[in-house]
This record gives structure tokens, C-alpha cells and sequence, in this order.
């Protein structure tokens, strides 16, 4: 539990983190990747997306830490959430050829990030179903 607790802590801490920056400086991101950006309408976007977005499941994440009974449910979402993020870039990288360093790097952080959060949503999980069955028998 308590490593669970840590993970959804940090996912938390890096979904509030980014969007707290990309919704102060939307043009945070594009700077970083070489996106020009043809109005503020949409740099407008960024800040909506990916600012107002990832603060919300900044937010929500730590939401789940705060029961441990709802501790499944962060995990379950914090895998969904970057695992898709990384499945979404290795997309990019194998069709559209976007295979440089940063973009690799961001896929083996959000897919590791995806898949610990994944397994120990089975571990917890487990761990519930053998307390029942435990609390059952007494």
C-alpha cells in the first residue's frame, strides 16, 4: 500500500506540476518541441488541455490517496491515463518517425510509469481479495 501511496503522490505531483506550467506558460511546450504556435487562440488550447487537464488529475489522483480504499481506483487511472500517453507516442515514433531522444525518453518514463501503476493495481487488488477471504474465515 504504501508504495502505491508514493506513486499516485508522484503521478500527482508531476500531472500537477505540468499542467500548473503549461497553463501559466502554455508556450512552455512548444518551445521545448519546436511547435509554432499561429495564435494565442492556440496557445489557448495548450493551456486547456494540457494545463487545465493534467491539474485536474493531478488533483484527482491525490483524491484517491486520501482513502485507502480508493487507492485501486488512482492506480487503475494513472495507468490508463500515461499508459495511453505512451502508447499514443510510440505511435508517433514507429509511423511518424519521430524517434529522437527526448521522444524516446518520454516513452520509457510514461510506459514505466503506465505499467507500475498497472501492476500494482493487480498487486492491491490481490491484496483486498486475500484480506476479505481472511476477514470471512475469522
Amino acid at each position: 500500500m504504501k508504495i502505491s501511496k508514493i506513486l499516485l503522490i508522484l503521478g500527482s505531483l508531476v500531472y500537477f506540476g505540468f499542467g500548473l506550467l503549461f497553463f501559466i506558460h502554455p508556450d512552455a511546450i512548444t518551445d521545448i518541441d519546436g511547435i509554432i504556435l499561429p495564435d494565442r487562440s492556440a496557445a489557448n488550447h495548450i493551456r486547456a488541455v494540457l494545463g487545465g487537464m493534467e491539474i485536474g488529475l493531478g488533483i484527482l489522483l491525490l483524491y484517491f490517496v486520501l482513502d485507502k480504499k480508493r487507492i485501486q481506483y488512482g492506480l487503475i487511472v494513472l495507468a490508463g491515463s500515461i499508459g495511453i500517453t505512451s502508447l499514443a507516442r510510440l505511435y508517433g515514433i514507429v509511423f511518424d518517425g519521430a524517434s529522437n531522444t527526448s521522444n524516446w525518453l518520454s516513452f520509457l518514463a510514461e510506459f514505466s510509469f503506465g505499467l507500475l501503476a498497472f501492476i500494482l493495481f493487480f498487486i492491491e487488488r490481490k491484496r483486498e481479495k486475500s484480506g476479505t477471504e481472511n476477514n470471512a474465515q475469522i
